[in-house]
């Protein structure tokens, strides 16, 4: 490394990322209904002390998202934040402050907001790894960068968003589509255990409505069961659909996927369903598309009504958009494999993310996209979540030698 990346790297304080983090937990930002104010306000306060350019954002109350009944858009500020350098390029950090609920709080070792310090080691708290780990690395090694006077060739865009619980329709879609950023590079903080992920499924739900006919239950012959219907194509799917896709794989990332997550059917224990809905999770690796894998069932549901006729119709309650892939020679993901190198001592190599991440809404954009954060993926939305004080510290070290790298640095200020 040279004199200045070192300088920036040592102005990442051990005891200043905990005291940060803690602020960021102890906000109760859990989705629904995702009041995102208070955290992004923390996140604010930071990066304006640090003389960084930054403004709350809110969408306005014609975006759409999910649980409109709970969620107010006025609730739900992200963050924006700007180094300017010099140089149309753009490098874009984004992790979310939002996170999903405490189910049960008697679960817990501590207080899920308390952002207890264990052994000096482990910070706990709902969010800490998911993804208050990521927001933290991020915004301290934007701190750093700044005190450091290091000018960069481009512009870092330190993004703590809303809403990625709720799909990011009210979040980085909205940031997006609004013109807030154009980015050439992407960074999303994720928990990755601190390795670097290129690759990322796409995924959608959709539900199977199908259309029977109702009559009383003690004459079954003169109505249609839906409800067959729906265990004929669950039957058919798992027979025949799973293993096929069990065959389609990619080098860092599980096999193609189909969940059955819901079924529902009948109304009353006497009367033959008239209705039966099927909702399932299906993920997709790249070479996929959603509009393949949503035809894959319609093929299905038209063999089973030739042999017995029915009505049916798709639903489709979220579509994620075109898988993550990018190649592990891209300069971006070399300048990023080589930072977490010189930061933690250890060789690296490439992984896949195995969840669902705000990349979604910059996959297919041509822009190298990475995936990367604290913590294991294990904790996250479990009981006794937690993060490694160590590993924020490190990803903090390593999101900004990788600025310096990717974008390079043209002079002091």
């Amino acid at each position: 490394m040279t004199n200045l990346e070192k300088k920036v790297l040592s102005l990442i304080d051990e005891k200043e990322v905990i005291e940060f983090m803690q602020q960021l937990i102890r906000c109760n930002s859990c989705y629904p209904p995702g009041n995102t104010l208070a955290v992004a306000q923390v996140c604010q306060k930071k990066l304006k002390e640090a003389g960084i350019e930054v403004q709350l954002v809110t969408p306005p109350p014609e975006i759409k998202g999910a649980m409109e009944d709970q969620v107010d858009n006025r609730n739900i500020p992200s963050v924006l934040a700007w180094l300017r350098g010099e140089g149309e390029r753009q490098m874009l950090w984004n992790a979310h402050i939002d996170t999903v609920p405490v189910e049960d709080a008697h679960n817990w070792r501590h207080d899920p907001f308390s952002g207890v310090l264990e052994e000096d080691c482990y910070l706990y708290g709902r969010g800490a790894g998911d993804d208050k780990g990521s927001v933290g690395a991020q915004v301290m090694a934007a701190v750093a960068l700044k005190r450091s006077k290091v000018k960069l060739r481009g512009t870092l865009v330190i993004n703590p968003v809303a809403d990625e619980e709720g799909h990011g329709l009210r979040g980085t879609a909205w940031l997006r589509d609004a013109g807030y950023y154009k980015p050439d590079l992407v960074i999303i903080g994720e928990q990755t255990n601190n390795r670097v992920a290129i690759a990322e499924r796409a995924y959608m739900f959709f539900t199977v409505i199908i259309k029977g006919k109702a009559c009383h239950g003690a004459m079954p012959w003169n109505g249609n069961n839906a409800a067959v219907k729906a265990a004929r194509l669950i039957d058919l799917i798992d027979r025949e659909l799973v293993p096929a896709l069990e065959k389609r794989t990619h080098p860092y990332l599980p096999h193609s996927t189909i969940n059955i997550a819901k079924v529902y059917s009948g109304c009353k224990e006497n009367v033959v369903p008239e209705l039966a809905q099927v909702t399932i999770d299906r993920r997709i690796v790249p070479g996929e598309t959603l509009e393949g894998a949503a035809q894959e069932v319609r093929d299905l549901l038209e063999r089973l009504r030739a042999e017995d006729p029915f009505e049916y119709e798709l639903r489709f309650d979220y579509r994620s958009g075109v898988p993550t892939d990018t190649a592990p020679d891209d300069p971006l993901v070399q300048d990023m494999l080589y930072s977490a190198e010189q930061v933690t001592g250890q060789a690296q190599e490439p992984i896949g993310y195995q969840q669902g991440s705000d990349s979604r809404w910059f996959a297919g954009m041509g822009v190298p996209i990475a995936i990367f954060g604290p913590s294991d993926p294990a904790v996250g939305h479990a009981a006794n979540e937690r993060v490694a004080v160590k590993q924020v510290v490190d990803a903090a070290k390593v999101y900004a030698l990788t600025a310096m790298r990717a974008l390079g640095v043209c002079e002091t200020e």
